[in-house]
């Protein structure tokens, strides 16, 4: 990476609604009606900075001032480079205009020649998949054809600096995957990326660096799978693996063994952030045993955001054999899981004629798309 970043922001404030300081309001400002409060980093160029938070913490409107959308109110924000936004998939465009007028159009607002817009014009419609959509008005395409379209010309531009907002959270699983490649290809070319999703596995898979927001407010700072920690410590949740999970004076079961932590692990035994979807997986669930357990078994409940079970898995007819007493692990092994959703949480029971230990909700995870 180049010493020169992409992006400094220094003391920077946001609040919306009428100005604070018009003569017939009073001076002073609530503290709950900043939107950003103090923001300060700088994203070197080339780097990839995704931004978590729950709903409200200020997120899009983060990148709105960042993309010029929305000034600030206090402090300063400077973007050195060429910048192309993915902060709403109609940003910029004219719904009444055809695919082909929308890419000379936005290709024209980002300084490319006439020649330079009928290359990008030829890679967008290969890359979309649209066909002759991209001749009629873009009113009547799908929100997935407009995802495709949007997403097409921000690869083909030229940015420096790429900011997209849960774009990828819309079209199929295919164009999906097909929009990660590009963004990994964009990144080992230079080009910065600011990324804002309610995916961990999309932050963690496609950023270096993490920010996380609460109440407008910078908590957090450092790589994603930091972020990542303190974002899931803020919902009281375990998140990703090998993660301290709830103190046991709040799980049942007897005590004479708890769980410690759960990992994920790929075919070869290595440990994941997430399951990748349709291929094997192994649930490594690691204990501490008081005595030697026998007569257990495992069960592992993977449910989604809706609270519905996807997915039921039972030991009971296994014979497992005792568990020796100390620190240990519990190899579960999926041959192929067919999950797709994000947001999932798994639950892991170890039980026989008594509960031994019930962790509920002991890690929220994503399926990985291959």
């Amino acid at each position: 990476m180049s010493e020169k970043p992409i992006i400094e922001v220094k003391g920077l404030w946001k609040r919306y609604g009428l100005p604070p300081f018009l003569p017939w309001k009073k001076q002073h400002v609530a503290d709950h009606e900043w939107a950003l409060r103090d923001i300060n980093f700088t994203l070197p160029r080339g780097g990839s900075l995704g931004i978590l938070g729950r709903n409200g913490a200020g997120k899009s409107t983060l990148l709105k001032v960042l993309a010029g959308v929305t000034p600030p109110d206090k402090g300063t924000v400077n973007v050195y480079g060429r910048i192309f936004p993915m902060i709403e998939l109609t940003a910029g465009m004219s719904m009444e205009l055809s695919g082909r007028e929308n890419i000379a159009i936005l290709g024209t607002m980002m300084g490319l020649s006439r020649t330079e817009i009928q290359a990008v014009a030829a890679k967008v419609e290969d890359f979309s998949e649209l066909g002759d959509w991209l001749l009629r008005p873009v009113w009547q395409y799908s929100s997935g054809m407009v995802s495709r379209l949007a997403f097409g010309i921000a690869l083909y531009v030229q940015a420096e600096l790429l900011i997209v907002d849960e774009a990828l959270s819309v079209g199929d699983i295919m164009f999906q995957k097909k929009c990660l490649n590009a963004i990994y290809a964009m990144l080992e070319q230079g080009v910065s990326l600011l990324f804002v999703s309610h995916s961990p596995a999309a932050i963690t898979r496609i950023c270096t660096d993490g920010m996380l927001l609460e109440s407008g407010k910078m908590l957090y700072y450092g790589t994603s799978m930091e972020t990542l920690d303190e974002y899931y410590a803020t919902l009281g949740i375990a998140g990703k693996t090998t993660r301290k999970l709830l103190p046991e004076d709040q799980r049942q079961g007897s005590g004479d063994m708890r769980v410690t932590s759960i990992e994920f692990l790929d075919s070869k035994g290595n440990v994941i952030d997430a399951p990748i979807t349709g291929a094997a997986a192994t649930f490594k669930i690691n204990y501490t045993a008081k005595t030697p357990i026998r007569g257990y078994g495992i069960a592992l409940v993977i449910k989604n955001s809706r609270d519905e079970i996807l997915l039921f898995l039972n030991s009971a007819k296994a014979d497992l054999g005792p568990l020796p007493q100390g620190n240990g692990a519990i190899l579960c092994t999926v041959p192929a899981l067919p999950l797709l959703e994000k947001g999932l949480v798994l639950t892991v029971k170890v039980k026989g004629d008594i509960v031994f230990d019930i962790v509920e909700n002991a890690v929220t995870f994503d399926m990985v798309i291959p």
